[in-house]
């Protein structure tokens, strides 16, 4: 709205200080400042709403300009306010709903059509204050084996590079999460017969790869995923239809502040995995569960059902929105 009011204010708002100085406030007002995306149709709901709210709400519908009818967009990732979304083969976008802008990535350059796998990621590089998006390419090569590509765009400069291979490695092709500066993703060596899983790192900055250490899992018959939680990076570990645990890095880089926040309990209504989305300062947490929400309180083990006239479908996936003022293009400081 103030960008309709006066030119002054248009002046003052989309200077980059007052976008960071919005983001934080926004970062740190999660239940106000934050939507729930809903991935494959593109409507958001009030995080406030759903948590806080006991009437029904109706989600909201985004105006996606760059959609195409013959054309299957997916969302592969977001990053304070840009939404990262790949159409067709080549075709990448960002998009902030909130302003109402998008842009349309140059191509990277992969041939895709020779790949195994693609893989996504968009973050941020504060040292040079600047967003990134990483596709990472995997192919196999009867003379060179399994390989990795890795192409890095720069918002800042509208160009991609590759960077250093990272041979030997399979990525899960799931958006790679962004914590502390740098993108994770899950992994398995080529050469572990006993497909073991680990979570790999990228840092934005020096483009170096690291592991992160899991936390101490109990063995069992599970599967894990990742996940962010109040900034903070996941795992999210699913002993089929028993229970869900909830494991946070409370401080990054040490594997001793693993914490388990959560034992989520299977009941009879919850059919499918349980994927946490959202955890308030009292611990309640939001999670999907198939097409519909539910808010799960640890400390009364109680389940309830989020008044969100959501629109039901195939394979919806809801993600964590933060409103922003973030530009999909470039905005050099005057």
């Amino acid at each position: 709205m103030m960008r309709c009011v006066s030119k002054s204010w248009l002046s003052l708002i989309s200077t980059r200080q007052f976008i960071k100085t919005h983001l934080e406030f926004s970062t740190n007002k999660q239940d106000f400042a934050h939507d729930i995306l809903h991935t494959l149709r593109f409507y958001t709901c009030s995080l406030y709403a759903i948590m806080y709210q006991e009437s029904p709400h109706v989600p909201d519908d985004l105006d996606f300009p760059c959609k195409d009818p013959l054309v299957n967009y997916n969302f592969v990732g977001s990053c304070e306010g840009l939404l990262c979304i790949s159409g067709g083969a080549h075709d990448l976008f960002l998009w902030n709903p909130s302003i109402r802008k998008s842009k349309k990535l140059p191509i990277s350059g992969s041939n895709v059509h020779c790949s195994s796998y693609l893989a996504y990621g968009i973050g941020y590089n504060e040292c040079q204050d600047d967003y990134k998006v990483v596709e990472v390419m995997g192919s196999s090569h009867s003379e060179y084996g399994f390989q990795n590509e890795f192409r890095v765009y720069s918002l800042r400069t509208n160009s991609w590079k590759m960077i250093q291979e990272y041979p030997g490695v399979i990525f899960c092709n799931d958006p790679a999460k962004f914590v502390n500066g740098r993108l994770h993703w899950i992994a398995t060596r080529v050469s572990d017969k006993n497909d073991s899983w680990f979570i790999s790192s990228l840092n934005l900055v020096d483009e170096r790869y690291e592991n992160v250490a899991l936390p101490d899992l109990v063995y069992g018959n599970f599967d894990w995923e990742l996940g962010i939680l109040g900034g903070n990076l996941c795992v999210f570990c699913d002993y089929y239809k028993v229970r869900m645990d909830v494991w946070i890095m409370k401080a990054y880089g040490l594997v001793e502040s693993w914490t388990k926040v959560a034992s989520i309990p299977y009941f009879t209504a919850i059919e499918h995995s349980p994927f946490p989305v959202f955890i308030s300062h009292n611990d309640e947490i939001l999670l999907q569960h198939r097409s519909s929400l539910l808010i799960y309180n640890s400390t009364h083990n109680t389940f309830k059902h989020p008044q969100v006239q959501i629109h039901h479908g195939y394979k919806i996936q809801f993600s964590l929105y933060t409103k922003s003022l973030v530009s999909p293009h470039f905005v050099e400081e005057v």
